[in-house]
């Protein structure tokens, strides 16, 4: 008979080690809770600002209070293990509207993006009129017109919408002589690239910003 107790104490302990695992394991279906209050934020308060209305997602996204993202933070670093299309879902239902960015314009600040999210609700929500259109007269026109790459990079070299148009090609002309001069320092082939496809962006911006010929 004794030669049975040492089984079945060991039984014992087996099912009890298993029992204790099972009731506090991590449970996936918590996961997907989690899942679901990263994607379903609340909005941002009443009256924040387009900067603080993005610190609020990213906040909410990451668990770090908004108060504390920094505005001058640089989005890819905020960001951390958050995925950019997760942001972009949640910024553009924050903002109303569709938003999407290329993977490197994720060297943006917080405020840069706040800005290019508020130029593409602008643009999308301003009114088609016929005729003949008029020819743009402050820097909100153009950026009204602009495709999201271009509207991106002008938010990223700091254009604001009540800029003339004079005021704006001389920002974006310094910004492209102070690439330019970066391009003779780079070190390798793939900088170098990166560089020159940055040039040609601005080169392609400052053209749009050019008053229309007549």
């Amino acid at each position: 008979m004794r030669a049975w107790l040492l089984p079945l104490a060991l039984a014992g302990v087996l099912v009890l080690a298993l029992s204790a695992w099972v009731a506090f394991r991590p449970r996936p279906e918590g996961a997907r809770r989690q899942r679901r209050r990263s994607t379903g934020l609340t909005a941002a308060p009443a009256g924040a600002s387009d900067a603080d209305r993005v610190a609020w997602v990213l906040g909410k996204l990451t668990g770090a209070p908004p108060r504390r993202i920094p505005r001058d933070g640089v989005l890819r670093d905020v960001l951390g293990r958050v995925a950019a299309e997760d942001f972009l879902a949640a910024a553009g239902r924050e903002f109303r509207t569709e938003l999407t960015l290329a993977e490197d314009r994720l060297g943006m600040t917080v405020a840069q993006f706040a800005a290019y999210a508020a130029h593409v609700r602008r643009g999308r929500r301003k009114p088609r009129t016929g005729g003949r259109k008029r020819s743009p007269r402050t820097t909100g026109d153009v950026l009204d017109r602009l495709e999201a790459p271009l509207l991106a990079l002008a938010s990223e070299l700091g254009l604001r919408r009540d800029w003339d148009l004079d005021q704006a090609r001389r920002h974006v002309t310094k910004e492209y002589l102070r690439w330019n001069a970066r391009i003779h320092l780079a070190a390798r082939e793939e900088e170098r690239a990166s560089v020159q496809a940055r040039l040609e962006a601005i080169g392609r911006l400052r053209e749009a910003l050019a008053p229309a010929r007549r």
